[in-house]
């Protein structure tokens, strides 16, 4: 009896690629990687840069360290955005936060 062998092909993007593939420019992949996100989202903090592997000056990315990214940056953004409202809150308002102190 043989044994069948099954390979796998391990595909990896370019930053270029993976730029193109995410919609992003170069430039700013470079941007998350050494610096990390500019700015907060309404949940808290954006996520880091997509997991990417360096190959001497090379770097990559895998097709499934993209989709989770993505994946994490919809989690953190502000598509369910909760209005705040401006100035003082009501005697309701301040009776529920005094409520969730206490209890």
């Amino acid at each position: 009896m043989s044994a069948t062998l099954q390979h796998t092909t391990l595909i990896l993007f370019h930053e270029a690629e993976a730029a193109k593939r995410l919609g992003l420019t170069r430039d700013y992949l470079y941007r998350l990687r050494t610096s990390g996100p500019r700015r907060r989202a309404s949940t808290g903090v954006l996520p880091p840069a997509p997991v990417h592997i360096r190959i001497g000056r090379k770097v990559m990315y895998r097709p499934a360290d993209l989709d989770k990214w993505l994946d994490d940056m919809a989690a953190a953004s502000g598509f369910a955005r909760v209005s705040r409202r401006r100035g003082r809150p009501t005697k309701v308002e301040q009776a529920q936060r005094q409520q969730q102190a206490e209890g």
